[in-house]
């Protein structure tokens, strides 16, 4: 399966691209202000990266944290359902699981204070990157990123607003290493 090694190759991924940081970390001042204006600090080249990082890109499914004053945007990601990819098989007549490769789930659940959307559409702009980075792309194991569904999280911390994004990959079935002795 190699969840661990995924979940690891998809936060590099998305720790590794500045557009995604800055539209991430800075907070608007008003509906002019672009948080991709050269004029702003490069992310990646700041000394207290990893402090950014660390707080909008989370590995887990966290929002404890999100209160309403704080003013700030955060993609969630994390392993989603997985099942074994299936195939007619016509010498039975029916679906059979391939013992080899499963469909994978990965959700990415972006969180934005309402007020940092207001003024400049903030989730959207954050959803189109983060699609922009998977979409039919090779990110873990073995096959393309492909949208599965994508819906407006209803649950979300006061004062912030959510959208869920679901990509599905095709992921190898391997068996466990065996210890001989």
């Amino acid at each position: 399966m190699k969840l661990k090694e995924s979940l690891e190759k998809l936060f590099i991924k998305l720790s590794k691209d500045e557009e995604l940081l800055r539209l991430l970390h800075y907070v608007p001042k008003n509906a002019l202000d672009d948080p991709l204006d050269k004029s702003k600090k490069d992310i990646l080249s700041m000394t207290d990266k990893f402090k950014i990082i660390e707080k909008v890109l989370i590995p887990s499914d966290k929002t404890y944290d999100l209160v309403l004053e704080s003013k700030m945007c955060r993609i969630c990601f994390y392993t989603g359902t997985r099942k074994p990819q299936t195939s007619y098989s016509n010498a039975s007549r029916r679906l059979q699981d391939n013992p080899y490769a499963s469909d994978q789930v990965y959700n990415f659940d972006v969180y934005v204070h309402v007020d940092i959307d207001i003024m400049d559409f903030r989730m959207t702009w954050i959803c189109d990157r983060l699609d922009e980075l998977l979409l039919l792309n090779k990110v873990t194991d073995v096959g393309d990123f492909i949208l599965a569904f994508s819906s407006p999280i209803n649950n979300t911390p006061k004062g912030f607003i959510g959208y869920k994004l679901a990509y599905a990959t095709t992921s190898l079935q391997e068996s466990p290493k065996r210890v001989h002795k």
